[in-house]
Protein backbone atom coordinates (compact mmCIF):
# COMPACT_ATOMS: atom_id res chain seq x y z
CA UNK A 1 0.00 0.00 0.00
CA UNK A 2 2.47 2.68 1.03
CA UNK A 3 4.51 1.94 -2.52
CA UNK A 4 1.02 3.19 -4.20
CA UNK A 5 0.10 6.03 -1.64
CA UNK A 6 2.46 8.21 -3.54
CA UNK A 7 1.86 7.58 -7.07
CA UNK A 8 -1.76 7.90 -6.32
CA UNK A 9 -1.62 11.47 -5.05
CA UNK A 10 0.68 12.33 -7.82
CA UNK A 11 -2.13 10.94 -10.62
CA UNK A 12 -4.65 12.82 -8.35
CA UNK A 13 -3.13 15.87 -8.54
CA UNK A 14 -2.48 16.08 -12.38
CA UNK A 15 -5.82 15.19 -13.02
CA UNK A 16 -7.06 17.90 -11.23
CA UNK A 17 -4.69 20.36 -12.34
CA UNK A 18 -5.51 19.18 -16.00
CA UNK A 19 -9.31 19.67 -15.26
CA UNK A 20 -8.45 23.37 -13.87
CA UNK A 21 -6.07 24.19 -16.81
CA UNK A 22 -9.15 23.91 -18.94
CA UNK A 23 -10.96 26.82 -16.96
CA UNK A 24 -10.78 30.23 -15.81
CA UNK A 25 -8.95 29.63 -12.39
CA UNK A 26 -7.01 31.02 -9.12
CA UNK A 27 -5.06 29.95 -6.08
CA UNK A 28 -1.96 30.28 -4.29
CA UNK A 29 1.39 29.35 -3.96
CA UNK A 30 2.87 29.43 -0.06
CA UNK A 31 6.28 29.10 1.50
CA UNK A 32 6.23 28.67 5.39
CA UNK A 33 8.35 27.83 8.77
CA UNK A 34 7.09 25.19 10.33
CA UNK A 35 7.95 23.90 14.03
CA UNK A 36 6.69 20.53 14.79
CA UNK A 37 6.09 19.05 18.46
CA UNK A 38 7.17 15.64 17.70
CA UNK A 39 5.69 12.62 20.00
CA UNK A 40 7.85 9.91 19.05
CA UNK A 41 7.74 7.33 21.55
CA UNK A 42 4.47 5.72 22.81
CA UNK A 43 3.36 5.77 26.23
CA UNK A 44 5.16 8.65 28.22
CA UNK A 45 5.27 11.63 26.38
CA UNK A 46 8.84 11.54 24.29
CA UNK A 47 8.22 15.04 23.00
CA UNK A 48 10.80 16.67 21.08
CA UNK A 49 10.71 19.94 18.25
CA UNK A 50 12.02 19.78 14.82
CA UNK A 51 12.21 23.13 13.04
CA UNK A 52 11.85 22.97 8.78
CA UNK A 53 9.50 24.42 6.37
CA UNK A 54 7.33 23.93 3.50
CA UNK A 55 5.60 24.90 0.27
CA UNK A 56 2.14 24.30 -1.26
CA UNK A 57 0.47 25.55 -3.77
CA UNK A 58 -3.84 25.61 -3.95
CA UNK A 59 -6.17 25.48 -6.63
CA UNK A 60 -9.73 27.43 -6.72
CA UNK A 61 -11.92 24.87 -8.18
CA UNK A 62 -15.47 25.74 -6.73
CA UNK A 63 -16.38 28.87 -5.09
CA UNK A 64 -14.25 28.69 -1.11
CA UNK A 65 -13.17 25.20 -1.96
CA UNK A 66 -9.67 24.52 -3.21
CA UNK A 67 -7.34 21.34 -4.03
CA UNK A 68 -4.31 21.63 -2.03
CA UNK A 69 -0.94 20.09 -2.46
CA UNK A 70 1.97 20.30 0.04
CA UNK A 71 5.59 19.46 0.75
CA UNK A 72 7.21 19.78 3.82
CA UNK A 73 10.31 18.63 6.23
CA UNK A 74 11.65 19.24 9.33
CA UNK A 75 14.90 17.99 11.23
CA UNK A 76 16.26 18.06 14.50
CA UNK A 77 20.12 17.33 14.61
CA UNK A 78 19.76 15.30 18.34
CA UNK A 79 16.28 14.19 19.56
CA UNK A 80 16.38 14.41 23.31
CA UNK A 81 15.05 11.17 23.88
CA UNK A 82 17.75 8.93 21.94
CA UNK A 83 20.35 11.52 21.04
CA UNK A 84 19.96 10.78 17.19
CA UNK A 85 18.76 12.55 14.26
CA UNK A 86 15.12 12.67 12.98
CA UNK A 87 14.07 14.14 9.44
CA UNK A 88 10.35 14.27 8.77
CA UNK A 89 9.23 14.49 5.40
CA UNK A 90 5.38 14.97 4.41
CA UNK A 91 3.77 14.67 0.71
CA UNK A 92 -0.16 15.33 1.45
CA UNK A 93 -2.81 16.37 -1.08
CA UNK A 94 -6.68 17.45 0.14
CA UNK A 95 -9.29 20.08 0.32
CA UNK A 96 -9.39 23.37 1.56
CA UNK A 97 -12.24 25.50 2.75
CA UNK A 98 -11.76 29.42 2.74
CA UNK A 99 -14.14 30.49 5.92
CA UNK A 100 -16.62 33.00 5.15
CA UNK A 101 -15.97 36.16 7.82
CA UNK A 102 -18.59 38.81 6.93
CA UNK A 103 -17.14 40.77 10.19
CA UNK A 104 -14.65 42.43 8.40
CA UNK A 105 -14.27 44.57 5.83
CA UNK A 106 -11.22 46.18 3.42
CA UNK A 107 -8.73 44.88 1.14
CA UNK A 108 -6.55 44.01 4.18
CA UNK A 109 -9.36 41.92 6.31
CA UNK A 110 -8.05 38.79 7.45
CA UNK A 111 -8.61 34.91 5.54
CA UNK A 112 -9.37 31.89 7.97
CA UNK A 113 -9.00 28.48 6.18
CA UNK A 114 -9.42 25.33 7.19
CA UNK A 115 -8.20 22.05 5.52
CA UNK A 116 -7.66 18.17 5.58
CA UNK A 117 -4.87 16.69 3.65
CA UNK A 118 -3.57 12.78 2.92
CA UNK A 119 -0.65 11.64 2.05
CA UNK A 120 2.61 9.76 3.02
CA UNK A 121 5.39 10.97 5.25
CA UNK A 122 8.84 9.43 5.29
CA UNK A 123 11.23 9.69 8.56
CA UNK A 124 15.11 9.24 8.55
CA UNK A 125 17.82 9.35 10.59
CA UNK A 126 18.30 7.10 14.03
CA UNK A 127 15.14 7.68 15.42
CA UNK A 128 13.53 6.41 12.75
CA UNK A 129 14.75 3.11 13.31
CA UNK A 130 15.01 0.00 11.31
CA UNK A 131 17.10 0.41 8.70
CA UNK A 132 17.46 3.99 8.95
CA UNK A 133 14.14 4.84 7.24
CA UNK A 134 10.34 4.01 7.31
CA UNK A 135 7.43 5.30 4.96
CA UNK A 136 3.82 5.77 6.89
CA UNK A 137 0.57 6.91 6.47
CA UNK A 138 0.08 11.16 7.36
CA UNK A 139 -2.27 13.38 7.71
CA UNK A 140 -3.14 16.87 8.87
CA UNK A 141 -6.16 18.61 9.84
CA UNK A 142 -6.27 22.23 10.65
CA UNK A 143 -6.26 25.31 9.40
CA UNK A 144 -4.70 29.02 9.36
CA UNK A 145 -5.06 32.75 8.57
CA UNK A 146 -3.77 34.94 5.59
CA UNK A 147 -3.79 38.68 5.95
CA UNK A 148 -3.42 39.74 2.64
CA UNK A 149 -0.80 42.27 2.26
CA UNK A 150 -1.11 43.81 -1.50
CA UNK A 151 -3.35 41.90 -4.46
CA UNK A 152 -0.61 39.56 -5.26
CA UNK A 153 0.88 38.67 -1.75
CA UNK A 154 -0.46 37.58 1.74
CA UNK A 155 1.10 36.80 5.12
CA UNK A 156 -0.03 33.59 6.32
CA UNK A 157 -0.04 34.82 10.05
CA UNK A 158 -0.30 31.75 11.60
CA UNK A 159 -1.13 27.86 10.36
CA UNK A 160 -2.26 25.12 13.08
CA UNK A 161 -2.22 21.73 12.23
CA UNK A 162 -2.91 18.06 14.25
CA UNK A 163 -0.21 16.14 12.42
CA UNK A 164 -1.25 12.41 12.81
CA UNK A 165 1.96 9.92 11.21
CA UNK A 166 1.70 5.75 11.83
CA UNK A 167 5.45 4.84 11.91
CA UNK A 168 6.06 1.31 13.61
CA UNK A 169 6.87 2.04 16.86
CA UNK A 170 6.63 -1.23 18.73
CA UNK A 171 3.25 0.02 20.91
CA UNK A 172 0.13 1.67 19.12
CA UNK A 173 2.38 2.66 15.66
CA UNK A 174 1.00 6.13 15.66
CA UNK A 175 2.22 9.68 16.41
CA UNK A 176 0.39 12.81 17.72
CA UNK A 177 2.31 15.69 16.28
CA UNK A 178 1.51 19.49 16.21
CA UNK A 179 2.29 21.87 13.77
CA UNK A 180 2.88 25.77 13.66
CA UNK A 181 3.74 27.59 10.99
CA UNK A 182 4.26 30.91 9.08
CA UNK A 183 4.97 32.16 5.90
CA UNK A 184 4.51 34.20 2.82
CA UNK A 185 1.35 33.46 0.34
CA UNK A 186 1.26 34.61 -3.58
CA UNK A 187 -1.60 34.47 -5.43
CA UNK A 188 -2.62 34.35 -8.83
CA UNK A 189 -5.15 33.92 -11.32
CA UNK A 190 -5.55 32.98 -14.76
CA UNK A 191 -8.72 33.66 -17.34
CA UNK A 192 -9.27 31.20 -19.65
Amino acid sequence: MRSILLPTALLLFFAAANTLAQEAHSGDAAATYQWVRANAGPGQCGCFGLNGGGVSGSWNFHGPWSLVTDFSAQYIGSAPSTGNSLTLTSYLVGPRYQLPQPWLHGSHKPHPFAQILLGAAHAGGGVAGVGDSSFGFATRIGGGLDVPLSPRFALRVVQLDYYLTTFANATNDHQNNFLIGTGIVFHWSRQK
